[in-house]
C-alpha cells in the first residue's frame, strides 16, 4: 500500500533502458493533454509528473493538499488491486476540492511490463472549476469584490435567503446585509435580478 504523504518529484530509480523509449513516448503524449498527469509507484513515490500538473500546483495556494489528494486516491486504488484481482481491470475516479477548486482524479494501472516489473499507477488530474466558482471569480475580477463578498454574491445567486447565507458562511445576517450592499454598489446593480443579468450579459 502507498505510504501516505510520500512525495518525490524526481525519478527514484531509472526505468530499464529497454523500456526508456516506450516511457518517453508515453510521457510526451501525456504532456500534450490539458490535465495533470502523474506516475506513482506502490511506495507512494511520485516518479514523474507533467508540466500541466506543475501548473495546477502553482494555481493552488494549497498545492501540497492537491498532491496529498492524488497520493490518497492512488493509495486507495492500490489497496483495491491488492484486495481483489478483478479490481486491476477497473479505474478509480474521485472528485476532490482543494482551495475551493474542484478536481477529478482518474487512476489506472499501467499494463504489466509497460514500465517495468514494478506496478505503476497513472493518475490524471483534471481541474474542474464549477459554474459557481466561475461566477465568483468573474465578479471578483470585474467588480473588485473581496473574497467574502464574492462568496456572499454567489450564495445570493443560488437563491439562498440572507438567513441561509449567514448560516452557511457562519456570519451574522447583519454582516450578510452589509456584504450584499457592497456587492450591489461595486457591481452597480440594484438587486439580485440585475446581478444575475450582469452575469448573463457577460456570457457566463
Amino acid at each position: 500500500m502507498l505510504a501516505q504523504g510520500s512525495y518525490v518529484s524526481v525519478p527514484v530509480a531509472p526505468f530499464p533502458s529497454q523500456r526508456r523509449e516506450r516511457f518517453d513516448c508515453l510521457a510526451a503524449a501525456l504532456d500534450e493533454i490539458n490535465e495533470g498527469a502523474v506516475f506513482m509507484n506502490s511506495e507512494g513515490q511520485l516518479i514523474w509528473h507533467n508540466q500541466a500538473f506543475d501548473r495546477l500546483l502553482v494555481e493552488n495556494r494549497e498545492g501540497h493538499l492537491l498532491v496529498a489528494a492524488v497520493i490518497e486516491a492512488a493509495a486507495d486504488f492500490f489497496q483495491e488491486i491488492y484486495e481483489s484481482s478483478r479490481a486491476a481491470e477497473r479505474s478509480l475516479v474521485r472528485d476532490t476540492t482543494v482551495g475551493r477548486i474542484e478536481h477529478v482524479v482518474h487512476c489506472t494501472l499501467m499494463p504489466e511490463g509497460m514500465l517495468g516489473e514494478e506496478g505503476y499507477v497513472l493518475c490524471l488530474v483534471k481541474r474542474s472549476a464549477s459554474r459557481w466558482s466561475s461566477y465568483e471569480e468573474h465578479l471578483r475580477q470585474t467588480c473588485g469584490l473581496t473574497e467574502r463578498e464574492g462568496q456572499v454574491a454567489v450564495e445570493c445567486l443560488k437563491g439562498s435567503k440572507n438567513l441561509e447565507i449567514a448560516e452557511r458562511l457562519k456570519i451574522s445576517v447583519e454582516t450578510v446585509n452589509k456584504h450584499l450592499d457592497k456587492v450591489y454598489q461595486k457591481a452597480n446593480v440594484r438587486g439580485r435580478a440585475e446581478l444575475a443579468s450582469r452575469l448573463l450579459d457577460a456570457g457566463l
